[in-house]
């Protein structure tokens, strides 16, 4: 699909053809040089969850299990992981279609600029931006790490860090390590909120 050319796609859904032939030149050009399935996987979602990366995915799996006594694909969700920077692309393309989508993004300290970047897509029906508003907590292991304690996560990481500064070092060091213990884990964890609303 690709390869062929997004905007060449016609979508019967509902008893109304859709073309993406609204997509812009550069978005169209983007999708054109895109490995993968990714974006045939967002047209033929009901609904996704879009994330930056192995470790948000892992992690948004197991909460989106502990929430619903599921996986999201066998409830019809896809979490999709692509880069930061090609979420507006996805996005124009969940737009057209009226796909449901959230993002789940690190606000990188600045909260400010992150909302200008979705400025066009805050007050979308079907489109949710889900970030924390904590510029100190910038990525997902701080985040994690606020929600969770020092006491609990060594715990569930094996690990006997004095300092939360020590611990937060060695998270962001073995990001997906630390993510797919969290998502094996039986002990109970504190998902950060932000995840739980694109979730819920």
């Amino acid at each position: 699909m690709n390869k062929l050319g997004v905007d060449s796609v016609l979508m019967f859904m509902n008893g109304n053809a859709t073309k993406l032939a609204a997509l812009d030149t550069e978005t169209r050009d983007y999708f054109l040089k895109l490995p993968g399935y990714d974006t045939l996987r967002l047209v033929l979602s009901k609904r996704a969850i879009l994330v930056e990366g192995p470790s948000d995915e892992l992690i948004v799996q197991k909460a989106f299990h502990r929430r619903h006594g599921k996986l999201p694909i066998e409830a019809g969700v896809d979490v999709i992981s692509v880069s930061s920077l090609a979420f507006k692309r996805f996005l124009e393309i969940a737009d057209i279609l009226k796909i449901k989508v959230d993002v789940v993004t690190d606000n990188d300290g600045d909260v400010k600029r992150l909302q200008k970047k979705y400025a066009d897509y805050l007050k979308h029906e079907h489109i949710a931006i889900q970030y924390d508003t904590d510029e100190n907590a910038r990525t997902l292991e701080p985040q994690i790490l606020k929600a969770n304690g020092r006491g609990v996560l060594n715990d569930i990481l094996g690990t006997t860090y004095a300092t939360d500064e020590d611990l937060l070092k060695f998270m962001q060091n073995n990001k997906t390590e630390v993510a797919l213990r969290l998502f094996e884990t039986d002990t109970e964890w504190n998902v950060p909120e932000y995840i739980s609303r694109a979730v819920a």
